[in-house]
């Protein structure tokens, strides 16, 4: 089945600054379970009934004031409407989550659901439960990463308000942040968390540095939030001077390997970037490299293929 079937005439979007009430609203008038959240340029966020459930109704939240960047989902996986089934399974699964926007050409045209999958037959329950089981293992409030329930009562005294809402998001953050720095180092064969870490900042200022900055803040944008403040000071670009080739010496240097280990983690760091963020800003971000960087993020249907 093609994801053309999914393409939808109407989308429901709304911006950061639009509040959880008009989210609900909106979901209430449309008959939907989620709303996207846009800001000009990208997809930022999500919502679901569930958001406003847990984090504004059982948080003590004002609908009416609380924005939606305060308690939506801010790493959305993405997928071009050219993609395939496989390739939202994929994303699924990978990325714990039940929804898939679909875009083209960055701008969002439909959404692809699990519940759509089981509904349309295109998926049997193993691999739906494959996503569910992925979707349950990400950490949240008393619940670490990899568990499937949590291991203590909540506590209403100690989740109140904006705290509870903050808290939530920052186990997103931080389980978004792990899954970028696991490819990493799965990628990249590199031994420990701290070693993948340091590579990805440097590989990122670098090529943060090497665009102009409002390049450089659409990919962060659609990076996991913890790696924002640590790439700030690098919306300065683009420095012609950062090459492959400085930026190879750069990873050797801090991690203390030779030239050729060097060039491979950060093909490997690469890679897990384009896999963390939609093919529009790839396609976006390798348009501002010069022609001996774009190698370093192949075109989007070479990555599928490799």
């Amino acid at each position: 089945m093609p994801l053309e079937d999914y393409r939808r005439s109407r989308m429901i979007i709304l911006r950061p600054r639009s509040t959880a009430y008009e989210a609900a609203r909106a979901m209430a008038d449309n008959h939907v379970g989620a709303v996207l959240v846009h800001d000009d340029h990208h997809i930022v966020g999500l919502v679901t009934d569930r958001d406003v459930a847990l984090e504004v109704v059982a948080g003590d939240l004002d609908a009416h004031s609380t924005p939606l960047h305060d308690i939506m989902s801010d790493e959305v996986a993405t997928l071009e409407i050219s993609a395939s089934i496989d390739d939202v399974v994929r994303t699924m699964r990978d990325r714990a989550c039940r929804r898939v926007p679909l875009t083209e050409h960055g701008r969002p045209v439909g959404l692809v659901t699990l519940d759509d999958l089981l509904a349309d037959g295109v998926i049997d329950a193993g691999t739906a439960g494959s996503i569910v089981k992925a979707q349950l293992e990400v950490a949240a409030r008393f619940k670490p990463e990899g568990a499937l329930h949590p291991e203590e009562p909540a506590r209403p005294e100690l989740s109140r308000g904006r705290m509870r809402a903050l808290t939530r998001r920052k186990a997103r953050a931080d389980s978004a942040y792990g899954r970028l720095l696991h490819a990493v180092e799965r990628h990249s064969g590199l031994q420990t968390r701290e070693h993948a870490e340091l590579a990805l900042e440097i590989a990122l200022g670098s090529l943060c540095r090497r665009v102009t900055p409002q390049e450089a803040r659409h990919l962060i944008a659609q990076l996991p939030s913890r790696l924002h403040p640590s790439l700030a000071p690098f919306l300065d670009g683009p420095d012609k001077r950062i090459t492959t080739d400085t930026i190879e010496g750069d990873l050797a240097r801090e991690l203390r390997m030779d030239r050729e280990a060097a060039g491979f983690v950060l093909q490997a760091i690469c890679e897990a970037i384009a896999d963390s963020v939609s093919a529009g800003e790839v396609e976006g971000f390798r348009g501002q490299l010069p022609l001996d960087m774009k190698d370093l993020f192949p075109p989007t249907p070479l990555r599928r293929a490799g």
